[in-house]
């Protein structure tokens, strides 16, 4: 993995734009008619729910009717950009998801046949990658109750996810990474000027060191697959029940890596969603009813679990400083905090007897 391609402090990669950009650019690439457009919260990305009129099917040869539910725009940061291998191999992955019974978004192709444009903005001398993919209706998990039907049926999902990805494949996830995967953990020592409490700094510096020797050192001997990334409680549309998933939505963090990440990851936001550690329980048992861990992946997976509540609380703050009006950033930080700060301490085998594993 590339060493170039990972985000460096002080490093400008969001796209800098507005409502108006976006509009032009569906209207232009898509020749769809904007009806309305809305900025939603995200890191680096852009991101603009936009609903569409009828009357735009006759401009886009490739559009055979306007979707009902609207569209989102991704505009793509300055970093990721760079990679338009992988936005190809994402698309091919949503296509072939989609086949496979999995509801998630769409590529849509602009009026020349391809599924994104590289653009300058404003003046800048960096390019970003544009592309629009159908929107999913429904309500995130972050918005409804977090019973243990829900939270089970999260854990199966995220099982059977991997499990279906496993046919799925493209050269560009065999090299793909970002400071967002699990194995970059060390990396992020050079944020760490974000933070003042030197006790906080103290906690992060020990997990990440326990992560570099108890995991890393390992991490060739765990079972491996292309992996969602990034199963939080944004990117998870639950069913009109409110008792499983629906869809899911986001690949940018799509990559190849171990199982037990993907796990840790969807752990690290469903603890926090529920305010419950203990919840976990539920998670991993509907995880284990579709893909049994082993003994290895058991005893490491309280460890991963915090270093990626690290990861997140580290990075949340580094982008929250350079976009100080962005609180979505740091909004579940509070939480997180009260988490890591429980669940770190606590004795690796009582945590594997609460969990039930």
């Amino acid at each position: 993995m590339t060493e170039g391609i990972l985000l460096k402090p002080g490093q400008q990669i969001k796209a800098i734009m507005n409502q108006n950009d976006a509009r032009r650019f569906v209207e232009l690439r898509y020749g769809l008619v904007v009806e309305s457009i809305k900025e939603l919260d995200s890191y680096d990305d852009r991101n603009y729910r936009i609903l569409c009129k009828d009357t735009s099917i006759n401009n886009n040869p490739y559009v055979s009717s306007i979707a009902k539910n609207g569209y989102i725009l991704k505009v793509i940061n300055s970093l990721d950009s760079k990679k338009t291998s992988f936005i190809e191999a994402q698309n091919e992955l949503l296509i072939f998801l989609s086949k496979k019974g999995i509801i998630c978004t769409i590529p849509v192709k602009q009026k020349d046949g391809s599924y994104y444009s590289l653009e300058i903005l404003n003046g800048s001398s960096e390019k970003h990658v544009v592309r629009l993919l159908t929107y999913c209706e429904g309500e995130i998990l972050q918005d409804v109750p977090k019973t243990a039907e829900l939270l089970k049926n999260v854990g199966s999902f995220t099982a059977r996810l991997d499990n279906i990805l496993k046919e799925f494949w493209h050269p560009a996830y065999d090299t793909q990474t970002s400071l967002w995967v699990m194995p970059a953990v060390p990396k992020i020592r050079d944020f760490l000027f974000v933070m003042d409490d030197k006790s906080d700094i103290n906690i992060i510096e020990e997990i990440v060191s326990n992560f570099e020797q108890k995991v890393l050192t390992i991490i060739d001997t765990l079972e491996k697959g292309i992996i969602h990334g990034d199963l939080n409680e944004n990117n998870i549309v639950i069913s009109s029940d409110n008792k499983d998933v629906g869809a899911i939505i986001d690949f940018g963090d799509s990559h190849k890596n171990c199982f037990i990440f993907e796990l840790a990851i969807s752990l690290c936001y469903m603890i926090t969603q529920s305010k419950d550690i203990e919840m976990a329980k539920y998670v991993i048992q509907g995880y284990q009813e579709v893909r049994q861990l082993t003994l290895q992946e058991k005893r490491i997976l309280k460890l991963c679990v915090c270093a990626r509540l690290a990861q997140s609380l580290v990075l949340g703050s580094y982008s929250y400083q350079r976009e100080p009006e962005n609180d979505y950033l740091i909004r579940q930080h509070p939480m997180k905090w009260l988490t890591l700060k429980k669940l770190w301490p606590m004795d690796d085998n009582k945590v594997m007897k609460m969990w039930s594993i």
